[in-house]
């Protein structure tokens, strides 16, 4: 084949390739489809996160779930207003309007990008506060409280208490117990204790990781490169690991709280609703205080909705402190107030609220709790 019979085959099979290359580009109708249900996916993730972290108004004030328009938390603001769009979207979209609806989309998933980004901070932020937490005391005044690092060091298999104390032989019931069998479970759980840090921390730096890698996207690019939808949807999908791993991170601190605490529930199986009464340093009797549960005392154990097993409700487990019970419910897919409402309040059963003599709920910012 000579020079000219080459060129002229080369020319035939470039215009092949070009007049093909319609055929292989994805229809708008094509991308506003997979964009709504990619955006419908999104949604439905963040609606119990920002449900539970709704953000200030704009006064700086906490806000309501169902607060008025105007006095929303400026998270909810953003959510509603990714919905209000995303909706202008599925009209077009079922119009038959596939260009102005892809554009919708778009704008949507800007608005979801710009709340992950935000939301994994906050996530990253709260999962640290709590491992750290977990790890120190709850109540440095209550002698049998411990540290990780103490508990780690006092009821290891070569430690004093496990050795000439714990492990010690003694004749029943000549021979006392050397120690207080309320302090043995530290010895029993401190592997598990153990684990669930170096878990915590794992996820920790996973989720860190995962976020730089996010803001690294648009560092990628070439001068030249503008971020594309799909650069977008990668850094939401990354973002959205970050917060998951989190989660994760939180799940181990509440574990550590549930090893480290486990009589803090006491409160659940007596009428009087009261913490379980201990010793001080002097060896008096310190006797217990009522619990209350978002600002309601009254007889738990007659509550329909509590749960003694591992599905028992956020709100309930006071092994964790009050800050982070709405973490607690938060890792379960859960939105504390919801759960509150209904558990705590019975929103939705008055009768069954008569009954129990439950209080009104009382006022947000108010400094007054109504007791049985």
């Amino acid at each position: 084949m000579n020079g000219r019979a080459m060129k002229q085959s080369l020319l035939i099979l470039m215009m092949s390739l070009v007049m093909q290359a319609p055929m292989f580009a994805e229809s708008v109708s094509s991308k506003s489809y997979q964009k709504r249900i990619e955006l419908l996916n999104y949604l439905r993730e963040l609606e119990p996160i920002v449900k539970n972290f709704r953000g200030e108004d704009a006064e700086g004030k906490p806000t309501e779930l169902n607060a008025p328009e105007g006095k929303e938390g400026f998270r909810m603001k953003k959510y509603l207003e990714a919905k209000r769009i995303y909706q202008e979207g599925l009209q077009y979209h079922f119009e038959g309007n596939f260009s102005s609806a892809y554009q919708r989309f778009l704008e949507c998933q800007l608005g979801i990008e710009k709340m992950t980004e935000e939301l994994s901070q906050l996530y990253i932020l709260r999962a640290e506060e709590m491992m750290k937490t977990a790890m120190e005391r709850k109540n440095p005044n209550n002698p049998m409280d411990k540290a990780l690092l103490d508990i780690s060091i006092e009821y290891g298999k070569g430690s004093y208490f496990r050795q000439d104390v714990m492990d010690l032989p003694r004749e029943a019931p000549y021979q006392r117990r050397m120690y207080d069998p309320k302090e043995a479970h530290y010895s029993y759980n401190k592997y598990d204790i153990e684990k669930n840090m170096e878990l915590g921390y794992k996820h920790l730096g996973l989720a860190k990781e995962a976020r730089a890698n996010a803001l690294k996207v648009e560092k990628n690019l070439e001068k030249h490169q503008k971020l594309q939808p799909s650069h977008r949807k990668y850094r939401i999908d990354l973002y959205f690991g970050a917060i998951n791993l989190a989660r994760d991170s939180k799940a181990n601190a509440i574990n550590i709280y549930k090893l480290k605490y486990p009589y803090d529930n006491y409160y659940l199986n007596n009428s009087q609703a009261k913490t379980e009464a201990s010793k001080d340093e002097t060896g008096a009797t310190v006797e217990g205080q009522p619990v209350k549960i978002d600002g309601v005392t009254y007889d738990f154990t007659k509550n329909p909705y509590i749960k003694y097993d591992n599905r028992l409700q956020a709100m309930f487990d006071v092994r964790v402190p009050e800050e982070y019970r709405v973490d607690h419910a938060d890792v379960r897919g859960r939105v504390y107030e919801l759960d509150s409402n209904n558990m705590v309040f019975m929103k939705y059963d008055q009768e069954r609220k008569k009954a129990l003599n439950v209080p009104a709920k009382p006022a947000q910012g108010s400094t007054t709790t109504p007791q049985q």
